[in-house]
């Protein structure tokens, strides 16, 4: 979720309950101990007193991306030392950048290199916080998926995220739920569900599938930022919450470009803001028209004044498009 899950944006998805804890974006670990500042620009809950936390209070945990067993650990005792509550390690980016240079989900490909990153970690940070790790099934196939979650284990972390999807797989349907569960039975340390849950159907037939209590959002709570609070819902009533409405999308990034654009130039906040419009369009009919309508618009106001218009109004400056008509 680099480049997207940042500290405004988690502060606006925890703002509704739902979330039980939040992840940053990752930090990039090579070679040498990161300064203070880098771990504040990912993490400037880091800077709040008290422990790290969204402004409405969900634990933030710092995620670290390298391969380095030394590097990691001298970076993981930099975080213990800035404050960080809780580590996790990144294990399942796919991103070809990130493989290419011996990062994220690269280190598959060899259960002992995936074990020696985590217990050099959890001996840098022993009891006092705790280190949790996100896989995939494997790089190019499932064939080691069960020796690097067993390899997490052993080298101590405490829990494990694991994405249905190998490397080579990318985000192609489908995610294999049933492929976690296989994972689940064989360790003893909490393992939860990820990929592919955008609706409340999809969170049961993913907890059904890998028996897993947990699960963990990301790309579908760009798509639908209620989704969390949808699923908390359900939880607690057996009630299904309506479909989120445009005009509570809306508000959402209205809200999101407010806060982004008092810290970043007007032209950052447009493509961000097309960015998380086009996570929407996914799985929302109104936000692919709006973002077909507005996807080459470049000054924010009348980008702002795009996605409040109602659905047959098109703002001004604007060509109306078919996709908009009613």
């Amino acid at each position: 979720m680099e480049g997207v899950i940042d500290s405004v944006t988690r502060d606006l998805l925890t703002r509704s309950p739902g979330f039980d804890w939040v992840v940053t974006e990752f930090v990039r670990v090579v070679d040498a101990r990161l300064p203070p500042r880098v771990f504040h620009k990912h993490c400037p809950e880091l800077q709040a007193e008290g422990a790290p936390v969204t402004p409405s209070g969900v634990p933030v945990a710092l995620q670290l991306l390298g391969s380095d067993p030394e590097a990691l650990a001298a970076n993981a005792r930099q975080a213990l030392r800035l404050g960080a509550t809780g580590l996790d390690l990144n294990f399942g980016c796919p991103a070809k950048m990130v493989n290419r240079h011996d990062g994220g989900a690269s280190l598959l490909r060899d259960p002992r290199r995936v074990h020696a990153a985590v217990a050099a970690v959890h001996a840098a940070v022993g009891d006092e916080i705790p280190v949790t790790a996100k896989i995939r099934l494997g790089f190019a196939d499932r064939r080691l998926a069960l020796a690097c979650a067993l390899a997490t284990e052993d080298a101590g972390a405490r829990r494990l995220v694991v994405h249905g999807r190998t490397r080579d797989e990318g985000y192609r349907p489908p995610a294999h739920w049933e492929w976690i569960g296989r994972i689940r039975q064989r360790l003893s340390i909490p393992v939860v569900a990820n990929g592919d849950i955008w609706t409340l159907e999809d969170y049961w037939k993913a907890r059904t599938l890998s028996g897993c209590r947990d699960v963990m959002l990301g790309r579908g709570a760009l798509a639908d930022p209620r989704l969390a609070a949808r699923i908390r819902h359900w939880q607690a009533t057996g009630e299904r919450l309506p479909e989120t409405p445009w005009g509570v999308r809306a508000a959402i990034l209205a809200d999101f470009a407010a806060l982004q654009r008092s810290t970043l130039p007007d032209r950052v906040v447009t493509s961000l803001l097309k960015q998380w419009l086009s996570h929407m369009r996914q799985r929302d009919d109104e936000a692919a028209r709006r973002f077909q309508a507005l996807k080459r618009i470049t000054d924010l106001d009348t980008l702002l004044e795009g996605l409040a218009t109602t659905p047959a109004e098109p703002a001004a400056g604007m060509t109306a498009s078919p996709a908009l008509t009613v």
